[in-house]
Parts: structure tokens; C-alpha cells; sequence
């Protein structure tokens, strides 16, 4: 056995991908999907409740977190895109069994996120108050602009410590590693909570700071994730460790390796944020009611995320690692039974979605019309919410192969032509209010499914090198 093999099997005591019965194939895929199925639950739960928190302030309060949401995740698209990659690569190169080549993407993405950050963070110092005005519009109070952008140039502090935690996390997913990142959001979002109490309202003997409050919370819930991934990595025990010392010795093969992938995930994800950044000019021209309604509703339909996500970082590191391990047989195998395993859990969350959205809205705001709406809009999406999570997973394994390239297309087809134009002709000429921007997520949601689901069976990303 060489030096790479031995390193391997000592730090690899997951079970081994090839097993061959299917009891076993099960098991695998439920022991990297419960971390990351807690994980996001949990997320969203402790969403919720930053959320219902901020509600207790008042509709403009729901509206300017909901305002910062959207350039938010504008800048953030470099990073999501760049931990494609990462992932993918990590995840092929241990179903090679190079833990070589495994670490080498981590250091060097941590390396690239660095780069980036400082890029990114004078962005968003720049172009703060032009982004929010604009996705404001003009029938947004003027208060619920000013505390959004408030809570905006506070999140610009977090966004580093944010970036590199979303990096590490991405390198443990494709080893295989969902149990650290499950823990290390966990007690990030506790904090996160914990401090929103005390902030928010002002208990506990601290000061009252409103929605700069729960923004404070969310920088220093990030930092505390932050500290947590570095000591998984740093101390030697996984799969993956990173290396001070190696981290700033550049590898151009590996970089370019990253960016090749990050690329067309990079044109997904701008493409994404541009869609929903106009979809939300549609929104927020309904006025503060509706466009609360619509955060908490969109805030709760995180729960019905979860489940794509989940089963979707099982796919994705599954798929990465029988590619590695040249056997693309196993990789259909296991995206075909993450899909079933998943269909099952998307069904109990769309059914507890429709029959207690009104009830977990009422959570959020005492105000009728918000606590409605939301409700409606939750039956809508419950609807279509097998077909969301099935396209989510099918995704994933795709990534999983290194398929970036098509999702780029896909995005722009379902986020940037169909949400908005459907979402105009239903919002702005037949007058159907938030039912029609909610109508319009679904119509995307479901033709994206199609596409996705057409581009998997054809079977491209079976012959794609990375």
C-alpha cells in the first residue's frame, strides 16, 4: 500500500461508495444527508426566528431585512460559485484517493476567497445606498430603506469571516464531512439567536438597537462559525487539513482547475441574483404589506428548501467520489435513490407547508392581511415543492460531475425569462398581486425541473473532465 493510500484509509472511516447491496447504498446516503438535513432545518428555523423577532418591530422592519437579502447574495455569487468547485474537486479527488489533490483545492480556495473578499467588501461599501434605493423602488417607506441600509453596512463586516466559513464548509461536504458543518452552523445560528434577543429588544441589560441589532447578531454568529471550521481543519484529524504554512503557495494548475468550474457557476449565479434582484422590483412595488407577507412567506419556504439541499450535498459528494473512482454506473445508482429518498421527505414538508402555513405565519406578524397572504402564498409553492427538490438534487449531482456550464443556461432561462416575464404579465397587467409573483416562482421552479431533468438523462456529464 503507498504513503497516499495508507493516509487514506486512515483518515476515510465512512463507509466505502462501493458497496453493493442497497441497504448499504442507503445507509451511506442517509449518513451524509441527516447532518445537512439537521443542518439546514435548523438554519431556517433559527431564520425564523431572527425573523419573527424583527416582525415584533413591524412590517417596515420585515421589509428592511428583506431589502439587504438580494445585493446580499449579489456579492456572495463569486463565492458560491467558486465553492462549486471546491466541492466538486475535493469530492473527486478523495474518490481517487488523493488526499493530496483533496487538500490542495481547500488551500488553494481558501486562498482565492481571500482574494476575493477584499474585492468584494469595497464593492458592497460602494455601491451600498444606490443598491438598496433600487431595489426599494418607490413605493417602500422611507424608514424601512434607512434601516435597511443600516443593516446592510454592518453585514459588510461579516462578510469575510462568512466567505471563508461557506469555503471550509464546501471542502468538508465534498470529503464527505456533513457532521462538522452541521455542528459549526449549529452553534453559529444559537449565538446568532441568543444575541438577536438581547439586541433587538434590548434585554438582558443590553442596549436596544432594533434592526441594527439583529444585524450585529448575524456578524458575530458568522465569526463564531468561522473559528469553529478553522479548528476542524486545523487540527489534523480530517480528511482535508489546512496548512499555514502551504496556504499561500500558489498552485496555478489547481486555481485554474477551481475557476474553470467556478466560471460558469459564477455566470449562474449573477444571472440568478439579476432575476431575483428584478423579481423584487416587482415585489416591493406591491407596498409594505404585501412585500412583508412575501419575506415571511419566502422566509418559511426555507424549510421546504432544506430537503433538496440536504439530499442534493449527498448527490453531490457521491457523485464526485464514484467519479473519481471511474465508476459512473455507481453515480447514477446513487442519484437515482437520493432522488426517492428525497421525494418522500418533500412530500411530508409540502403537506405540513399547505395545512399550517396560516399558523406559522401568525409567528411573524400580528397584522391580518400579512398573516393571509403568506398562508396563500405557501399553498402555492406547496404545490410544486416535489418537483423544486427533485430539480435541486438532480443539480447537485450534476455539480458533483463538474456540469457547470449547463446550469448557467438553465438559471438563465428559469430566473432571468421566465420568473420576471411571468411575474410582469400576472403582477403588472392582469393585476393578481402577490398571487401572481408566487404563481410566477412556481412556473420556474417547475420548467427548471424539466430542463434539469432532460439534461441528466441525456447523460453529457458522464463524459466531462475537470
Amino acid at each position: 500500500m503507498s504513503l497516499d493510500e495508507e493516509t487514506f484509509a486512515s483518515h476515510d472511516k465512512q463507509i466505502d461508495i462501493e458497496v453493493e447491496s442497497t441497504g448499504q447504498r442507503r445507509k451511506l446516503i442517509i449518513a451524509l444527508t441527516w447532518p445537512s438535513l439537521a443542518e439546514n432545518v435548523f438554519s431556517s428555523l433559527m431564520s425564523m426566528a431572527d425573523m419573527i423577532m424583527v416582525g415584533g418591530l413591524g412590517a417596515y422592519a420585515i421589509s428592511a431585512v428583506g431589502l439587504v437579502s438580494q445585493p446580499k447574495f449579489i456579492l456572495m455569487a463569486a463565492f458560491m460559485a467558486m465553492n462549486v468547485g471546491t466541492t466538486a474537486l475535493v469530492a473527486q479527488n478523495k474518490g481517487a484517493r488523493n488526499q493530496l489533490g483533496a487538500n490542495t483545492a481547500m488551500n488553494q480556495a481558501i486562498l482565492l476567497a481571500i482574494t476575493l473578499t477584499v474585492v468584494i467588501c469595497t464593492t458592497m461599501a460602494i455601491l451600498a445606498e444606490p443598491l438598496i434605493r433600487l431595489i426599494a423602488g418607490t413605493e417602500l417607506s422611507e424608514q424601512a430603506i434607512l434601516e435597511g441600509l443600516a443593516y446592510y453596512k454592518i453585514q459588510i463586516y461579516g462578510f469575510p469571516t462568512m466567505s471563508l466559513t461557506f469555503t471550509i464548509n464546501s471542502a468538508l461536504r465534498g470529503a464527505g464531512n456533513t457532521k462538522s458543518t452541521f455542528y459549526n452552523n449549529t452553534v453559529a445560528n444559537l449565538v446568532n439567536v441568543a444575541l438577536n434577543y438581547c439586541l433587538i429588544g434590548g434585554n438582558f441589560g443590553f442596549p436596544r438597537l432594533e434592526v441594527e441589532g439583529a444585524s450585529i447578531a448575524t456578524v458575530i454568529g458568522q465569526f463564531v462559525g468561522l473559528i469553529m471550521a478553522l479548528f476542524v481543519v486545523m487540527q489534523g484529524k480530517q480528511y482535508i487539513t489546512l496548512h499555514l504554512k502551504k496556504l499561500f503557495k500558489l498552485d496555478f494548475p489547481m486555481i485554474k482547475r477551481i475557476i474553470n468550474i467556478g466560471i460558469p457557476s459564477l455566470a449562474e449565479q449573477v444571472l440568478m441574483r439579476i432575476g431575483s434582484l428584478w423579481f423584487t422590483t416587482i415585489v416591493t412595488a406591491l407596498g409594505d404589506i404585501s412585500y412583508a407577507a412575501h419575506m415571511v412567506a419566502m422566509n418559511i419556504q426555507q424549510l421546504s428548501f432544506t430537503t433538496g439541499m440536504a439530499f442534493g450535498t449527498a448527490a453531490t459528494t457521491l457523485v464526485g467520489q464514484s467519479i473519481g473512482r471511474k465508476r459512473i454506473d455507481l453515480a447514477k445508482v446513487y442519484v437515482r435513490m437520493t432522488q426517492w429518498l428525497g421525494l418522500i421527505v418533500s412530500a411530508a414538508i409540502a403537506v405540513f407547508m399547505f395545512t399550517c402555513g396560516k399558523m406559522i405565519s401568525g409567528l411573524y406578524s400580528n397584522d391580518a392581511d400579512i398573516i393571509q397572504l403568506s398562508a396563500n402564498m405557501l399553498k402555492i409553492i406547496a404545490a410544486v415543492n416535489i418537483f423544486m427538490n427533485a430539480r435541486f438534487i438532480y443539480v447537485s449531482g450534476l455539480r458533483g460531475a463538474g456540469d457547470a456550464k449547463f446550469m448557467a443556461v438553465a438559471t438563465f432561462i428559469g430566473v432571468v425569462l421566465i420568473r420576471p416575464l411571468v411575474g410582469i404579465l400576472l403582477v403588472n397587467q392582469l393585476g393578481w398581486g402577490l398571487t401572481g409573483v408566487w404563481i410566477a416562482l412556481s412556473s420556474d421552479f417547475m420548467i427548471s425541473y424539466f430542463i434539469t431533468l432532460v439534461r441528466y438523462k441525456r447523460g453529457k456529464w458522464t463524459r466531462i473532465e475537470i
